[in-house]
């Protein structure tokens, strides 16, 4: 199987981008409420590239995420140079910089793509055979939750990136300045998006494992965890330094909003949000992975060394996840926060796939194929998924601005950017639905447009929704419909302002 390594490497990857890139430009951006974070970004630019320096203070100063905005502001620059290529490269129009927002999603991807090349890197460095590290890569590829996110504005894929890299020059070689700068990365994880709190001492116990057997092991150790202190401890006192007690008083805020949901639910939300995500190729690999584990422990053997350290870094992934959701009650446990995952289960899975076919050598391109077809399956839907976003621009442009209504209760709600100018029309649901207290069906009227809501993929319910919300979305009809309404004074022309949804709100949580 695969007998050129570079060329079946360049494949993987290369259409990896592709497909990531093509999403991106399929649209899909702001959908997430913690997308609104990215703006922070694109601000910062646009003020650096005005004059005003002074910025930089102010995103020092940010409670959560603060090198997030320093990323967004770097990509921005790249979509705003590329924009220069479209219509739209005059910015001083600001619904330019909207218009070429697919540009930054498609620059985030690359992230993404990289974390499909860096799994397989990481790998070669822990002692996986090249065969092995294939596999894993191939694994990686293939999943659909290291795939869908990549058309989002969000910090989940780079701080992955930032975590792999750490892993990968910290377990490289046995010296203090290369364990110094894995704690240092796996600091910089943290710093673009705190969710991943729990990277930072499993990167560290993930090299405390690989340098085990290293005379220096204690002194490495030490090295990375300070390098981990020096970086946290280094934002913090930024933050601290410049905004005084009204940072304070935001990081207090802040770490308490990782509570929409169900704290109850953290120990079982990782495995039912992975199944509905990767489906039957998810359960097989799992499958493989434990007959592989048993087989070669009824032959006298065990795992290598690199496959046990990859298997205690997702039990303590996941143990820390329960202590703090079940346990401890201080974050809820959601679909974004389980994605680091995959990195010890494509490890672990492709040792397991080359181990359980060692012996059946021309069933390893069936194997294969039949990884590149699920993932087909998988990955087909995303092209044809279509966004709020993009149906209300299209609305407005054929039909002009009608009213907006909800199908649920309870539901925040965007208010309008402009005057209704087709009262008689109504489109529904062409949002998030985010919480939902009840179903209340659509207003009265005849159907003109109707469109499959992005909620009803059921990965996207895993992203802060409680099993009542779940159930519910499944129940009924969520669809985004245009409606010429029957009884137009029965559809106002805005909400009662409680349901309003502010700027600066994470309908999404942490």
């Amino acid at each position: 199987m695969f007998r050129s390594t570079k060329t079946f490497v360049a494949a993987v990857i290369g259409v990896s981008l592709v497909l990531r890139l093509i999403l991106a430009a399929s649209g899909g951006q702001y959908y997430f409420g913690d997308e609104e974070r990215y703006d922070y970004g694109v601000r910062f630019y646009l003020s650096l590239h005005q004059g005003n320096w002074s910025i930089w203070r102010e995103m020092a100063t940010l409670p959560g995420h603060v090198l997030y905005p320093w990323l967004g502001a770097a990509v921005t620059a790249g979509q705003h140079f590329l924009a220069q290529l479209t219509p739209y490269g005059d910015w001083s129009q600001p619904q330019n910089v909207v218009f070429t927002m697919w540009l930054s999603a498609a620059l985030l991807s690359l992230f993404s793509t990289a974390n499909v090349f860096l799994v397989y890197h990481l790998a070669q460095v822990i002692g996986a055979s090249e065969q092995e590290a294939r596999w894993t890569l191939l694994l990686m590829a293939a999943s659909n939750t290291a795939f869908y996110f990549s058309r989002h504005l969000l910090p989940y894929e780079p701080a992955i990136t930032a975590a792999l890299l750490g892993l990968i020059i910290g377990l490289g070689q046995p010296t203090t300045t290369r364990a110094l700068a894995c704690g240092l990365l796996a600091g910089v994880a943290y710093g673009i998006y705190n969710g991943y709190w729990y990277l930072v001492p499993v990167v560290w116990l993930a090299f405390t494992l690989g340098r085990r057997r290293d005379p220096q092991r204690v002194l490495l150790s030490a090295s990375c965890a300070a390098g981990t202190i020096v970086m946290v401890g280094g934002l913090v006192a930024a933050g601290a330094l410049l905004g005084g007690n009204a940072y304070w008083s935001a990081v207090d805020g802040f770490s308490r909003s990782a509570t929409f949901g169900v704290f109850a639910e953290g120990w079982s939300l990782p495995w039912e949000f992975l199944w509905h995500s990767e489906g039957l190729a998810g359960a097989i690999a799992a499958l493989a992975i434990i007959f592989a584990v048993v087989s070669i422990r009824r032959g006298g053997g065990s795992p290598p060394p690199w496959v046990q350290a990859s298997l205690v870094a997702l039990v303590a992934a996941y143990a820390l996840l329960t202590v703090f959701s079940c346990g401890l009650e201080r974050f809820v446990v959601y679909a974004r926060t389980v994605k680091p995952f995959l990195v010890p289960l494509c490890l672990v899975g492709g040792w397991a796939a080359d181990h359980l076919l060692a012996g059946s050598p021309r069933w390893r391109l069936p194997a294969a194929a039949l990884i590149v077809l699920i993932a087909g399956l998988h990955f087909w839907p995303h092209f044809t998924r279509v966004f709020p976003r993009e149906i209300e621009i299209a609305i407005l442009r054929h039909w002009g601005n009608p009213k907006r209504a909800l199908s649920t209760a309870g539901s925040l709600y965007v208010p309008l950017a402009r005057p209704v100018t087709r009262p008689d029309l109504a489109l529904v649901n062409a949002q998030l639905l985010f919480p939902v207290r009840s179903y209340e069906g659509f207003p009265a009227g005849e159907t003109l447009l109707r469109v499959s809501h992005p909620l009803s993929y059921p990965p996207f319910q895993y992203e802060g929704h409680s099993p009542r919300e779940r159930a519910l979305l499944r129940q009924h009809d969520i669809s985004i419909r245009l409606m010429q309404l029957a009884n137009p004074a029965a559809v106002p022309n805005d909400p009662p302002p409680a349901l309003r949804f502010r700027p600066g709100d994470q309908p999404t949580g942490y």
